[in-house]
């Protein structure tokens, strides 16, 4: 069990991290289909995007997603009517070739990638075909199903991201994760896209926080900005572009009530009330969170001597829970 804050956060931390075999398969897999593309002239290098590449990813993995930065002797034909599915075909055989029992497609036909399905993973490799920008990071990404080459800045994103990971010591692509988790365990924000999290917390942290710090911050941000469009890390897409003005409203309401929960276990924590800011925290993230020990009836009795009680119905020393332990009295005696 631990006891402090910080405790019950490096412990939540570790287990929404993903799978360590699965991480190095999904790594040498990239390399080893990179190596096979690239030697068989159809690309000239590839790399990862999405939320693994960003390492912002929740377990389990699911899927990778890989850009392939296609041959620049391809280019004219590519561009060509039915170029993109054409270099969706290329790739189909390449992979093949190497891994003959690979299946394609077989949960979903993206309209950007080739979904690969390898016998030996429990997760997809979804292979982007793409054509460079010269002397830019802009890559045009294949849509089969609109036979288009669609601008594309997820290299900027990956470069953004890890800047901003680096100027927080390591910690910001933590605190995006624990905040997916926060997310996924309230149904009223449970539908808001994992990209969005990760806009609204490089809105809010720029420099190292403890996890506590950074969730709570973020959340106070977040409820205020969600009344607004929200871009992306890049500052080019508004990930709240299709939202009601109902929605933003609904989600403005859990946000801010969330931002309440979370600077109330600030204050307890801050005051050595680690249990009761544990309790918090547990209760407004969800399992994957620490509990906190329980309570036992002498400290219980000894808190409301002086103290106040938090949000989850703790009693503790600190004047900082929720609501004082002796409300005053409506009446007196003489």
């Amino acid at each position: 069990m631990n006891d402090s804050t910080k405790g019950a956060f490096d412990a939540f931390d570790e287990e929404l991290n993903l799978d360590v075999r699965e991480r190095k398969s999904a790594q040498q897999r990239h390399n080893d289909i990179t190596d096979h593309l690239v030697t068989i002239g159809l690309a000239i290098s590839t790399f990862l995007q999405g939320s693994f590449a960003r390492k912002t990813m929740l377990k389990p993995l699911k899927d990778v997603d890989m850009v392939i930065r296609m041959h620049p002797r391809l280019e004219k034909i590519l561009r060509r009517p039915g170029g993109p599915a054409h270099a969706m075909r290329l790739i189909r055989e390449a992979i093949a070739q190497k891994y003959p029992d690979a299946q394609f497609d077989v949960d979903d036909a993206p309209a950007h990638a080739l979904q690969v399905t390898f016998p030996d993973l429990d997760f997809t490799f979804d292979l982007v075909p793409a054509l460079d920008e010269e002397d830019s990071e802009i890559v045009f990404i294949a849509d089969r199903e609109n036979d288009t080459w669609e601008w594309s800045n997820t290299r900027t994103l990956n470069r953004v991201i890890s800047t901003r990971n680096q100027a927080t010591g390591g910690r910001f692509v933590h605190q995006v994760r624990m905040l997916k988790s926060f997310k996924k365990d309230h149904p009223v924000l449970d539908d808001t896209c994992g990209l969005l999290w990760e806009a609204l917390t490089y809105e809010a942290v720029a420099s190292p926080l403890e996890h506590s710090q950074a969730l709570a911050d973020t959340l106070a941000h977040a409820a205020q900005a969600v009344t607004r469009a929200v871009f992306d890390p890049t500052g080019v897409d508004d990930l709240t572009a299709d939202w009601t003005v109902a929605l933003r409203s609904a989600y403005a309401t859990a946000l801010a009530d969330a931002a309440c929960r979370a600077t109330e276990a600030r204050r307890l924590e801050e005051d050595g009330q680690h249990a009761a800011a544990i309790e918090i925290w547990h209760r407004l993230i969800g399992d994957p969170f620490p509990g906190a020990e329980a309570q036992s009836a002498a400290d219980a009795l000894r808190a409301l001597a002086a103290g106040s009680i938090t949000s989850t119905g703790r009693a503790v020393t600190s004047p900082r829970g929720q609501q004082p332990a002796r409300p005053a009295r409506s009446w007196r005696t003489r």
